[in-house]
């Protein structure tokens, strides 16, 4: 289903929901305390189901619950990841990044909320990268009549911080990262850029990866779908569904993808099914 489509339906829910609900009120899913404002695709997302992405929860299928493990989830907006991770694996150090002010804020809002988890998980406000230095980029997916919005995936832009800008392969060095075993990757057409900024890092390091990919968006950022998928190919890394089944030939599988639609996929170097 096209992202629009998604958004529409949600815009539904939340116009008959919001009359219940103050905006920011605190909600707890899953043992998880949000202030939430259900006129956002996220925050509705995270009241509906807990999650922004509830196949991350087949994580449990690769790594065990007790497992210390280090986290880099990169573009994580208000939490909806980080969050459920950090309750999932309560052993595990999560690095969240997120670079607009508007969303570094609310995560920070929610992070504190939540005393059990905030000793698992540390705040960045950073843009990764090894290119690009855009001053603001999609953050928010708010169901207001706006003509500023992304006319496919309906997103509104908000501002990063002023120099902020770091390279994945930078960010591990300088925060000593010695091991790193899953990153989560939704950056809205950056994804290119992010993965060629750790570079180094993944010539060494096989991390798995949950990222969302679509097609549609890459050439407003100068590059195709087939550009991304052959730079992963060069990390060593195979596809695998958000069900963990692996993708014989991804070309031919993103091709199938609706145009103006996504889909997550988890990357891994050495998984048996």
């Amino acid at each position: 289903m096209k992202t629009k489509y998604k958004i529409k339906i949600a815009q539904i829910i939340s116009f008959f929901l919001r009359p219940f609900f103050k905006k920011n009120q605190i909600h707890i899913r899953n043992k998880i305390k949000w202030m939430l404002d259900l006129n956002e695709g996220i925050d509705l997302s995270i009241f509906l189901f807990g999650t922004s992405e509830k196949k991350i929860e087949n994580l449990k299928q690769i790594f065990k619950s007790n497992t210390k493990l280090t986290i880099i989830d990169i573009g994580a907006n208000i939490g909806s990841i980080s969050l459920p991770l950090a309750k999932i694996f309560n052993k595990s150090k999560i690095f969240a990044i997120e670079p607009t002010n508007y969303a570094f804020k609310k995560l920070t809002k929610n992070l504190n909320l939540n005393n059990n988890l905030k000793k698992n998980i540390i705040l960045n406000q950073l843009f990764l990268s090894k290119i690009k230095k855009p001053t603001k980029v999609w953050s928010s997916w708010n169901f207001d009549d706006n003509k500023s919005k992304h006319k496919r995936h309906l997103g509104t832009l908000h501002s990063i911080k002023k120099k902020s800008y770091i390279s994945l392969t930078k960010f591990i060095n300088l925060k000593k990262i010695k091991r790193v075993d899953f990153i989560k990757l939704d950056v809205d057409g950056h994804e290119l850029d992010v993965l060629k900024s750790g570079e180094k890092f993944f010539q060494t390091n096989k991390p798995v990866i949950f990222i969302e990919i679509a097609p549609y968006l890459y050439p407003e950022f100068n590059y195709n779908c087939s550009e991304l998928i052959a730079y992963i190919k060069e990390l060593k890394y195979s596809f695998y569904s958000e069900d963990l089944k692996k993708i014989s030939n991804i070309n031919n599988y993103v091709k199938k993808i609706t145009y103006g639609g996504s889909e997550n996929f988890y990357l891994m170097n050495n998984y048996k099914t």
